[in-house]
């Protein structure tokens, strides 16, 4: 067994990797004089490129931890099938959300809710997105700080030097190169991400004997292929209930999320945004089902192979402590590298996508209307700054208090009550011709107020007052399922109240029927 340690030629490659996206950032600086070239790269990004950008933000750093652990553990294959739902997620995509978000030429996923519904639904989702990235980044910069100090084997006060140098590499290169520097590092991270993890079989099958055929064989004794339970039940996490979230969620971040959003608008033409929908997904899948994969092969070598000194870790230590015992010199420095880029990939497109928000769905739109390109490019760049600080200091506060968890399950319980349904509101407005303004923020405010109600079951008081309907309550794994639906169902019904045509230049461009079609009275404007 190697020696715990980072050792030269992984120092050397790490910083080789970091180099070169710093490079990018500043080659790309030059196009991000203007808010067109700083949030949606001057709408000129080949279709591959983009396509490379969607899968790795939408892998993340969560793939390269999370995954081997989860299939490494007793959970085994049983989100294997959900991944697969992204294929018809993006064929979705690729009909519906790029056409119309192409068509509307618009700066941000929620200016399209104005034009739709009004003022109110653009800042409600806007601050949504806001308020789930104020949280999701310091979680995340948080975790892979965390494993980069188990991998480095550094003590707990080198943590916070980890969060910092993180922090500050990821920010650089995103506030002086925009969405095109964040584009174009995540074509090399997702290289690296892929890479990384590749690179780990060979070692793995050199040390079995009987290589894949007894690594298969061992796995399917074990049930680690299990993809879990059939039944039909709202009270489990069965493979059904694994893929209705997953497909859900995945049509909620391809059609709601501003950091696929700008991606879509960021592509040179309508065929390449298409061509990017469908590069991403022929990349994301393999890539999952690689991770989980490897989780597997994880456990038969930590069962098969004596002395490496993984036996009796956490599942989450296993991946990252096999980096830096078991591979060789420089390439433990690539795996690294990889593990870093996809967590950069993902914090890079929140910086750069909060930024757009923030300056286009509030500043320009509530504060400062009539200014050139150039003043809301500063103004992006210092709302990226900005944001960069808040995620940082985040991650310390995640540390010095240990609340990872805590701040994981405020982040979910916020954005499943106040975003719940978010997606169904969207979907309203591209699918429906009748449903206006009134029924959708009546929509709105009702599914919120069922959502919290159900979240507020989960509590010992609600278990104490209303036991019987506390224990019969599904599980909250399917809150958004049922969320978006409700949504959909009010916003529909309650339009019947509220009726009347509107003229086909009021809806063009904005559902799929783009003509005439009916609405509620005071459409908000």
């Amino acid at each position: 067994m190697l020696e715990i340690g980072i050792r030269l030629a992984d120092q050397v490659v790490i910083g080789i990797g970091i180099l070169i996206l710093l490079a990018v950032g500043v080659i790309c600086s030059r196009r991000t004089k203007t808010a067109e070239g700083y949030f949606f790269a001057g709408r000129s990004m080949p279709g591959w490129v983009v396509g490379f950008s969607l899968m790795a933000t939408i892998v993340s750093s969560m793939t390269f931890l999370a995954i081997p652990a989860f299939a490494f553990s007793g959970e085994n294959w049983k989100n294997c099938l959900a991944h697969f739902t992204y294929i018809p997620a993006i064929l979705v995509a690729f009909f519906l959300f790029i056409p119309i978000y192409r068509r509307a030429r618009i700066d941000s996923a929620y200016e399209y809710l104005e034009q739709r519904f009004g003022l109110w639904a653009r800042l409600y989702a806007a601050a949504t997105f806001v308020v789930f990235h104020f949280f999701r980044t310091g979680v995340v910069l948080y975790a892979v700080s965390l494993a980069i100090q188990t991998i480095l084997q550094l003590n707990d006060d080198a943590l916070t030097t980890v969060i910092i140098v993180g922090g500050i590499v990821v920010s650089a290169y995103t506030i002086v190169g925009g969405l095109q520097a964040v584009i174009w590092t995540d074509v090399i991270q997702g290289v690296a991400l892929i890479g990384g993890g590749l690179i780990c079989f060979p070692v793995i099958l050199s040390q079995i004997d009987g290589g894949m055929s007894e690594l298969v064989s061992v796995a399917h004794a074990d049930g680690k292929f299990d993809l879990g339970s059939t039944k039909w039940t709202l009270t489990e996490k069965t493979v059904w209930a694994y893929m209705l979230a997953e497909f859900v969620l995945f049509l909620q971040l391809l059609g709601t999320d501003q950091t696929n959003v700008q991606r879509y608008c960021a592509a040179a033409s309508d065929k390449a945004a298409k061509a990017a929908a469908v590069i991403g997904c022929c990349l994301a899948v393999p890539t999952w089902t690689l991770f989980l994969f490897l989780g597997t092969c994880l456990y038969v070598y930590v069962k098969m192979v004596p002395g490496t000194g993984l036996e009796g870790l956490e599942p989450d230590q296993i991946f990252p402590r096999f980096i830096l015992t078991q591979l060789p010199a420089g390439l433990a420095g690539f795996v690294i590298t990889g593990l870093l880029a996809s967590a950069m990939s993902t914090l890079d497109s929140s910086i750069n996508a909060t930024a757009a928000t923030v300056t286009n769905d509030f500043y320009k739109r509530l504060w400062v209307k009539e200014r050139d390109a150039r003043h809301y490019a500063t103004v992006g760049k210092l709302v990226s700054l900005a944001f960069s600080v808040v995620m940082v200091a985040m991650a310390c506060t995640i540390h010095q208090f240990r609340a990872s968890e805590a701040l994981d399950n405020v982040q979910r319980m916020l954005l499943s009550i106040v975003g719940g349904g978010l997606l169904g509101l969207f979907l309203i407005g591209f699918v429906t011709l009748r449903v206006g303004s009134r029924p959708a923020i009546i929509a709105t405010v009702m599914t919120a107020l069922f959502v919290g109600g159900w979240l507020s079951m989960d509590t010992p008081f609600a278990q104490q007052i209303f036991p019987t309907l506390s224990k019969s309550m599904p599980d909250k794994f399917w809150v958004s399922t049922f969320a978006n639906l409700l949504l959909v169902v009010i916003a529909y019904g309650t339009s019947i109240f509220w009726v009347r045509r509107r003229t086909g230049k009021e809806l063009a461009g904005l559902t799929i029927w783009g003509g005439t079609g009916e609405s509620d009275e005071g459409e908000g404007k």
